[in-house]
């Protein structure tokens, strides 16, 4: 798997090159940020989740004020509830590996080189990489161990989509509030509840090479 995922990344990124030569400048930066995540959860009333992401990304012309913005990032995000019946989880917390293959758009044009607002969205696919679990055993006692994915147990994948506001100025600076939708059921055991992903980001990026 962690094969797949190198490869779809260079793939990724690569072709954003190969479409862009012809285009214009295209741009590198590094982002991070805090997230707070909502997870829907059928079986209890779940407790907000603090992570957060760091990542890579790329901002490539493409119409007017319209970019490719793909980016690459690290995702650490969770869940934890206390009224849980037994067998069910009561606490999560994982590291992913996303893919966001988002545009972005700029409300005002590059030829006028100044400060500008924007708006970004697009689909993201994560990979799970690790993370921890917590299930409630057979008396209801809390049982603590290194999360499990697969089948009957804890997803490995999962599709979002992403809405955002943003900023950027001359120099690189770039600030931006979005928020995700996760589309996917987290948990493959048969008849289990029901459990989803929704989250309100904070971040900062920088992108290199910019003159004031």
């Amino acid at each position: 798997m962690k094969s797949l995922v190198l490869t779809t990344v260079i793939c990724l990124f690569l072709s954003a090159t190969s479409f862009s030569q012809t285009l214009g400048k295209i741009e590198y930066g590094i982002k991070g940020g805090y997230s707070y995540v909502f997870s829907s959860f059928s079986a209890a009333k779940t407790e907000g989740f603090s992570g957060g992401y760091a990542g890579v990304m790329m901002k490539i012309p493409f119409d007017n004020r319209l970019f490719f913005n793909p980016q690459v990032d690290f995702n650490y995000r969770g869940m934890k509830t206390n009224a849980l019946p037994a067998g069910t989880y009561s606490k999560l917390n994982e590291v992913q590996l996303r893919l966001m293959p988002v545009v972005q758009i700029d409300f005002k044009h590059p030829s006028q080189n100044e400060n500008s607002m924007f708006v970004m969205t697009g689909p993201s696919l994560g990979f799970g990489l690790t993370g921890k679990q917590t299930k409630q055993d057979g008396a209801g006692v809390p049982t603590n161990a290194k999360l499990k994915y697969g089948f009957q147990h804890y997803g490995m994948y999962d599709a979002s989509w992403h809405a955002g506001l943003g900023y950027e100025t001359t120099s690189g600076l770039r600030i931006l509030v979005d928020y995700t939708y996760g589309f996917g059921n987290m948990i493959n055991t048969d008849d289990a509840p029901s459990l989803r992903y929704h989250t309100v980001s904070a971040g900062i990026g920088y992108w290199f090479g910019r003159k004031k």
